[in-house]
């Protein structure tokens, strides 16, 4: 009897510490990723706002608390967050989760301009200037011009300057 209330004891002190755990967490963890995503709401609300650590911040937890349609995606508006904030270690980290060498290697036209531009971003953000012009030479020899190419572009006319020009 002692061991079974003693169980319960701790079976409902858990279920407490756990309905005030979730409590003080941002509700817009739990929306689905369309309504996170939307315009009016939350991270994209903080980034208007010009909070964009908060704004990462957010995306990042979002990442860890749901199971999400489009990790891509909301990786790199957490990048973009970062990069907007000067987190640039983070921004690289969440950037990099948005691309990979076979996307260059075996993805079709899609695939391979995301990986210059993703890849560009990227060598903005590190300050290699060689490797963002040879992106940019490289795309323009190879496929059409596309908004992306216009970013990478932009970012290479506005060296120094920060990721925010965008």
């Amino acid at each position: 009897m002692t061991r079974t209330l003693l169980f319960l004891f701790i079976l409902l002190s858990s279920d407490i510490f756990s309905q005030n755990n979730m409590g003080s967490t941002n509700p817009a963890l739990y929306y689905n990723q369309t309504a996170f995503n939307s315009d009016t709401c939350c991270w994209r609300k903080l980034s208007a706002d010009k909070e964009y650590l908060a704004a990462a911040n957010l995306i990042v937890s979002y990442l860890k608390t749901n199971k999400t349609t489009n990790k891509h995606a909301l990786h790199w508006h957490a990048g973009q967050m970062f990069a907007m904030a000067h987190s640039d270690r983070l921004a690289i980290k969440y950037f990099k989760r948005t691309y990979s060498i076979f996307y260059k290697l075996f993805g079709d036209t899609d695939a391979k301009t995301w990986y210059y531009y993703a890849r560009g971003t990227v060598a903005f953000i590190e300050n290699d200037k060689k490797l963002l012009e040879g992106i940019i030479n490289s795309w323009t020899k190879k496929f059409p011009a596309d908004n992306n190419l216009k970013t990478l572009i932009l970012l290479n006319e506005n060296w120094g300057k920060g990721y925010e020009l965008l």
